[in-house]
């Protein structure tokens, strides 16, 4: 009885370890990639303001982001972590809306990303691990007002897709709020409430751009 169950304990450690190995290897990757890309960027906003230097942070975030992905998810492919099932509103738009609110959604994420990283350059980051999460990686970092210290610091969450170097950020979450679920919650919305619909998200992004 006694072998069995060493047997038995012996090939259940060799399983989480194999685990553990693999999960490993994955997942450093992706947090070294993310640790890399916002010290390149991080290191261009330290530079004076100007439009090189801007075009640069653009460059280095659409090489980051995979906005394609992102935009995706925001219209319910696939449906938010947190939504057992969802209206797949992607699938109702033609390729011509498909791309106009792609490039609306990658022009606002990014200007609000740079906006963000901006307002961490007063901040300590610090890189907690990585996990799992379904096919990807959930990168976790918290962030602490240099300036304040009493202050208690942000969690940001960075849902990666990617192997070998090939990495993307498709999600990010603040204090556990995805963003790709928080728009969905609203896109999802505005198509369903009569005298909205498509082109009333266009108009709203359009709105937001411009503010």
């Amino acid at each position: 009885m006694n072998r069995a169950v060493n047997t038995l304990f012996s090939a259940v450690l060799s399983l989480v370890l194999l685990t553990w190995a693999s999960l490993a290897f994955a997942d450093d990757g992706a947090q070294t990639y993310l640790e890399a890309q916002h010290q390149k960027i991080s290191a261009l906003l330290h530079q004076p303001p100007s439009p090189a230097r801007d075009a640069q942070v653009s460059t280095t975030l659409d090489h980051m982001i995979d906005y394609g992905e992102l935009t995706r998810r925001t219209f319910g492919l696939p449906c938010p972590a947190s939504i057992p099932s969802c209206t797949n509103h992607w699938g109702e738009l033609n390729d011509a809306q498909r791309a106009e609110v792609s490039g609306l959604l990658q022009r606002l994420v990014s200007k609000n990303y740079q906006k963000n990283l901006i307002k961490t350059l007063d901040y300590d980051v610090v890189y907690k691990g990585a996990q799992d999460q379904g096919g990807a990686t959930r990168v976790s970092t918290e962030a602490s007002n240099k300036l304040k210290p009493r202050d208690p610091p942000i969690q940001i969450d960075y849902i990666i897709q990617g192997t070998g170097g090939a990495y993307h950020v498709v999600d990010v979450l603040t204090e556990g709020s995805s963003l790709t679920k928080n728009y969905y919650d609203q896109f999802h919305r505005m198509l369903t409430t009569p005298d909205q619909g498509y082109a009333y998200i266009v108009k709203k992004l359009n709105d937001k751009l411009a503010q």
